[in-house]
């Protein structure tokens, strides 16, 4: 059913990215058949390895888990809420994804929503499946698999084993500095700058420190999410900008020497 429902999400993606390929305008980001199947391919290639790879990981019971190299981060004293943070944390990341939203409230992004949406699904999507890939990568049991008040016969399952890296931080972080850097492609000299990009650093720290809360997660986890998920979310729409895409390499030859500079 999974295998049946990413060949349905990639076929809407090239069919989304042939429809606007046609329809490009003058906004910041290009868009390229080829790199679109690359990247959105990728993404999805990476989500199907990382799903396949975490239904390997095998049930063990908590007495057979040893974790002896927490670092010194991780044993910071924190006073776990599992019930109301976990929550909370869910509400925080599914603010960060839906700020792309916002775009159709200006004339100017919403006639790009579609060119927008296509290169959110394709941050999201590598973002997922490198996470997925991480977490059955090192197998981390979660921080309340140690919890003393916890049967020491229960078996843990792949999702028990699944701490590193935070899922819940390197979305929201994919989906908020993806907002801020659209924002600020489309809008370089918009005073609400410092607030888009404020809120953008603060949503998923504050998703990160939820899920440190809820015991899902070590704050090394959270770093390592938040870290994953920004990157993944300003660099695309930075190698879809038409300037990067028009630079060349120029070989010039002067009275003084050769050089090599880089035009546009």
């Amino acid at each position: 059913m999974k295998n049946h429902l990413f060949t349905f999400l990639l076929f809407v993606l090239l069919t989304c990215v042939t429809s606007s390929i046609k329809a490009q305008n003058n906004g910041p980001y290009h868009l390229s058949l080829k790199r679109e199947m690359l990247y959105g391919g990728s993404g999805i290639a990476s989500m199907l390895g990382g799903e396949y790879l975490r239904r390997r990981i095998q049930p063990v019971s908590i007495g057979n888990v040893e974790f002896d190299d927490i670092i010194e981060l991780d044993e910071l004293p924190f006073a776990y809420n599992r019930h109301g943070t976990e929550k909370l944390s869910d509400y925080t990341m599914y603010a960060s994804a839906g700020l792309t939203s916002l775009f159709l409230l200006h004339h100017n992004t919403r006639s790009d929503f579609g060119k927008i949406s296509i290169l959110f699904g394709e941050a999201m999507m590598i973002n997922a499946g490198l996470t997925n890939i991480s977490k059955a990568a090192f197998k981390r049991p979660r921080p309340y698999v140690f919890d003393p008040t916890w049967n020491p016969n229960r078996t843990l399952k792949s999702s028990d084993r699944a701490s590193l890296l935070s899922g819940h931080t390197s979305g929201a972080a994919t989906g908020s500095f993806f907002f801020a850097s659209v924002f600020s492609d489309y809008f370089p000299d918009s005073k609400l700058k410092p607030v888009v990009w404020g809120a953008a650093i603060t949503l998923p720290a504050l998703t990160g420190y939820l899920r440190v809360r809820s015991a899902r997660h070590y704050p090394s986890d959270v770093i390592a999410g938040y870290v994953l998920g920004a990157a993944v979310g300003y660099f695309i729409p930075k190698l879809h900008k038409r300037v990067t895409l028009n630079s060349r390499l120029r070989f010039v030859a002067g009275p003084t020497g050769f050089s090599l500079t880089l035009g546009l």
